[in-house]
């Protein structure tokens, strides 16, 4: 049995290490660009809307999966309503950073956990931020 555990092992190591090779390497700027938009959705999952708020442009264009488009002010606003008992969290991966100049467009997978009482929601989703460098600063200027 101590063999096939071995054998096992070392049969998967050398997956395991083609596997963490695939990972996308992200230079400097792609990765400040990544820290940022981490920060805006770990504030949007600690329900700091002032926080989140920050690295968002005042002209953003929200659109919802439906194809609803909205505006910062109302997608703070409906933030901000949630019940107290409402809980949710978002868990990105498989990113891709493009920078073009000053701007920069992030697509990445998504799992969205809302809870509501004893209602457990989970959807995958796909989204695309765009993000523009202003006086030294990233802001979203777009979120699909």
């Amino acid at each position: 049995m101590r063999y096939l555990t071995c054998l096992f092992l070392a049969m998967s190591m050398p997956a395991a290490t083609l596997w963490a090779t695939d990972e996308p390497k992200f230079s400097p700027a792609e990765q400040e660009v990544l820290r940022v938009s981490q920060a805006r959705r770990d504030a949007s999952n600690r329900r700091d809307v002032v926080a989140s708020a920050r690295y968002v442009a005042d002209d953003c264009i929200f659109s919802s999966d439906d194809g609803t488009l909205t505006t910062k002010a109302k997608y703070y606003e409906h933030m901000a309503k949630l019940p107290v008992a409402y809980d949710h969290s978002m868990n990105a991966r498989e990113l891709v950073v493009r920078l073009h100049g000053d701007t920069a467009v992030i697509n990445f997978r998504i799992t969205v956990r809302e809870q509501f009482g004893d209602a457990d929601i989970v959807s995958e989703q796909r989204r695309t931020e765009t993000w523009l460098k202003e006086k030294g600063s990233w802001v979203l200027i777009a979120l699909q």
